[in-house]
């Protein structure tokens, strides 16, 4: 929705594209009302996931923080539900998230199980908590900002960030205050996406 020919623009450009959409919809993760999808069994973290994999495709480095990443949104999609009390959409979930893959049946057993128990307060879903996975999901954002340090959008963000409580106007002045000449169409488009994942407090949780 973002961009026309995504396919066809930089790697570094393709995965902030992928990593705003991924933000956005942790931060509406425990939304179920939220919909990101035409189909509306697919809860915001669902789609996230979704999101996560395209990142995964572009990366080679980083594995665990990866894998850490993945397992924290596929049980927090399923503590969700359990939260709110949707058992039946826990256990479809799993059903959708863990197909053929091997390495993840032992996984999918154990979420199995727990949405027969019932319990949304198990330790496994406390290990695996929400705060955890913003936690993971802002060490990998740290990465990927040391990596592209020329990015006025992520310069922004984490200013934004580290002093928590500016406010929207301030944020756009931050934000819109770069030579003009310096910037492309996409980065503009980002830019107003990020805010609004920003001004959310998302990653001030």
């Amino acid at each position: 929705a973002l961009i026309n020919g995504l396919s066809k623009i930089p790697t570094h450009q393709k995965k902030m594209v992928y990593l705003c959409q991924l933000l956005i919809r942790i931060a509406k993760g425990k939304k179920l009302e939220c919909h990101f999808e035409n189909d509306q069994r697919i809860s915001p973290l669902e789609s996230a996931l979704s999101f996560w994999t395209l990142l995964e495709r572009e990366e080679i480095k980083l594995e665990k923080l990866h894998e850490d990443i993945r397992r924290l949104i596929q049980i927090q999609i399923v503590a969700v539900y359990m939260e709110n009390g949707y058992f039946k959409e826990a256990a479809e979930v799993v059903e959708r998230l863990f197909t053929d893959s091997e390495s993840d049946e032992p996984l999918r057993v154990k979420l199995a199980t727990i949405i027969k128990r019932k319990d949304p307060y198990v330790p496994l879903l406390q290990s695996f908590s929400y705060n955890l996975l913003i936690s993971k999901i802002k060490s990998y954002t740290e990465i990927f900002m040391k990596e592209n340090e020329t990015n006025y959008l992520m310069q922004a963000a984490t200013k934004q960030i580290e002093s928590k409580g500016l406010g929207s106007t301030a944020l756009q002045n931050k934000t819109l205050n770069v030579d003009k000449n310096q910037e492309s169409n996409l980065e503009t488009k980002q830019r107003f996406v990020f805010s609004v994942i920003l001004l959310r407090d998302m990653l001030g949780q």
